[in-house]
């Protein structure tokens, strides 16, 4: 038999409800407009619900202002405490069995949610992966990342498709079903690569992951060599605690 990740994706239903979450720390600059642009979503029913993980700028007093008329968008202001709490505490208010969760600096195409969403009529899909892409390609720096997003993250994620082993739904852009999420007690806390972490957990609970390329987000990559070393230490050293437990 083929396998289940090589079949031809199913049809858009613009009757999906899907949770969006977005966890945002001193993000006043971009909140906004990172909200606006998952409300112009097409060919889905959205909720909005932004988890404020302690800000000390004015991230919460721009989303109740900006959308205190617009029912889809809620909003959670938490006590700092990381990302991977933010999210489970975001996972607790959702109403959507199908639940995706983007940085408020990536930035979802029109039909980015409704792409992920579609696989979900499978009943055994526990998350689908989408296609992450460099927007700003400013420097060398950041095009050299752009080539490398294609050929060593998206090609090898093509590939790891087939054979039903994709390892990462990255945090930029993928989508969980809830029952998956609540089957392993949602986003894990101990380690540094939480969404490898979490798409490995499930895999070992009988879930399987798909890819979908033509859900595109563009996400926002290191500037600088000093912070591109940072990220990918931090990157490696969460493999590693993966790979540990």
């Amino acid at each position: 038999n083929r396998p289940r990740n090589r079949a031809t994706p199913p049809a858009m239903d613009p009757d999906l409800f899907v949770s969006v979450l977005i966890p945002a720390f001193n993000e006043a600059r971009v909140i906004e407009g990172s909200v606006r642009r998952v409300l112009a979503s097409e060919q889905v029913q959205i909720e909005v619900i932004v988890i404020d993980d302690g800000s000390s700028d004015a991230t919460s007093a721009i989303v109740a202002s900006a959308f205190a008329d617009e029912p889809r968008v809620r909003l959670l202001t938490l006590e700092n405490g990381g990302k991977a709490r933010a999210l489970n505490q975001g996972i607790a208010l959702a109403s959507g069995e199908i639940v995706i969760a983007l940085d408020a600096d990536t930035q979802f195409e029109p039909l980015t949610i409704a792409r992920l969403a579609r696989w979900f009529a499978d009943p055994a899909l526990g998350a689908v992966a989408g296609n992450a892409k460099v927007g700003n390609r400013v420097n060398l720096v950041t095009r050299w990342q752009a080539v490398e997003y294609v050929t060593a993250q998206n090609l090898e994620r093509r590939a790891l498709s087939r054979l039903d082993g994709i390892m990462v739904v990255p945090g930029a852009v993928g989508a969980w079903r809830r029952a998956a999420l609540a089957s392993v007690g949602g986003y894990p806390t101990d380690t540094l690569a939480e969404d490898q972490d979490l798409t490995i957990a499930i895999q070992r609970r009988g879930w399987t992951v798909a890819y979908d390329m033509e859900a595109v987000a563009w996400t926002e990559a290191p500037e600088t060599f000093r912070a591109l070393a940072k990220q990918r230490f931090r990157w490696a050293f969460g493999t590693l605690q993966c790979l540990w437990k």
